[in-house]
């Protein structure tokens, strides 16, 4: 894990504000997402979409429209008793890109501080829509 956390902040991810988002399961469908590979996929999707869609609206607020949100997200299966625990760890930039000038570099546009309401309202969002 150290390896790959010094290669992300080294090599690969930009230096921008960056914000951890877990997304852990239900008891009911644990043991059909540690089977069902393209189940854990669709499930992710989801919940991508409603956190992006978050970070878009934030940026929308700001005046920047068309805002482009990137992540990388690591799927774990085990608890740290080595239980069956499928749950998502995503690495979330911290706001969005939006187009500069041509031929320019996209610029970041960081998002505002999140407040209580913000993270029910996207897991009230996600839950409902998973299920």
């Amino acid at each position: 894990m150290v390896d790959t956390a010094a290669r992300l902040t080294d090599e690969i991810l930009p230096a921008v504000a960056v914000r951890q988002w877990v997304l852990s399961m239900p008891f009911e469908i644990r043991y059909r997402l540690a089977w069902d590979g393209g189940l854990v996929s669709a499930v992710l999707a989801v919940f991508l979409r409603v956190v992006y869609g978050w970070y878009r609206r934030q940026a929308k607020k700001q005046g920047h429209g068309d805002g482009r949100c990137g992540s990388v997200t690591f799927v774990q299966r085990f608890g740290s008793a080595i239980n069956l625990n499928p749950h998502f760890h995503v690495l979330l930039f911290d706001g969005v890109y939006v187009a500069a000038a041509e031929g320019a570099a996209p610029d970041f546009i960081p998002a505002p501080p999140l407040e209580d309401g913000d993270v029910q309202e996207i897991v009230e969002t996600a839950a409902e829509r998973i299920v």
